[in-house]
């Protein structure tokens, strides 16, 4: 028994060290995380990302219904493309929603004002919850505000805006918090 377990371990770290082939990742559909009921794939797990183009389009309404100007959004599904032995992806399994938002903005110095856009912003987005997004979990927001040639990078958890908000935070004080975080 001792020696067919050797045997076998031998045998699965010399499969992890076979060569393989480069897949193609950007042609997976976008899919939940499989159910129970799906029939079993052998899979290498490998980060990735896919596009969504029409959630993409339903945030940008969403945020231009708001009234924010010169507002660009997109989304994207972070998760894990299932790749087969063959090298192929087999599919892709949504883990979150990543948001990211593009905002021209009058002067970066003028914290508070980006401050009360970046509410702007996030109450816009909370009508895209895990549930509604694929992906089971919540995912990143990054927005970006440009003035100019000048930009401030914002990267932080869906749960650190909601958090800043329920603490009353807005302004510059939510700006600082999630800028800082």
């Amino acid at each position: 028994m001792r020696k067919l377990l050797i045997l076998l371990l031998a045998i699965l770290l010399a499969a992890c060290n076979l060569p393989r082939t480069t897949p193609d990742l950007g042609s997976a559909p976008v899919t939940e995380t499989p159910s129970a009921e799906v029939g079993y794939t052998q899979c290498a797990w490998n980060w990735a990302t896919q596009p969504l183009p029409d959630l993409s389009a339903e945030v940008q309404s969403a945020l231009e219904a708001a009234g924010l100007t010169g507002v660009t959004a997109s989304a994207e599904a972070y998760g894990e493309n299932c790749i087969t032995g063959t090298g192929e992806v087999d599919h892709f399994a949504a883990m979150e929603t990543d948001f990211r938002i593009r905002m021209e903005a009058p002067d970066l110095a003028e914290r508070a004002a980006l401050g009360n856009l970046l509410e702007r912003i996030l109450v816009v987005l909370d009508a895209f919850p895990p549930g509604a997004t694929p992906g089971p979990n919540a995912g990143y927001i990054g927005v970006t505000f440009q003035a100019g040639d000048e930009e401030l990078r914002l990267w932080f958890p869906v749960a650190d805006g909601e958090s800043a908000r329920a603490l009353g935070l807005r302004g510059a004080a939510l700006l600082d918090k999630l800028q800082n975080r």
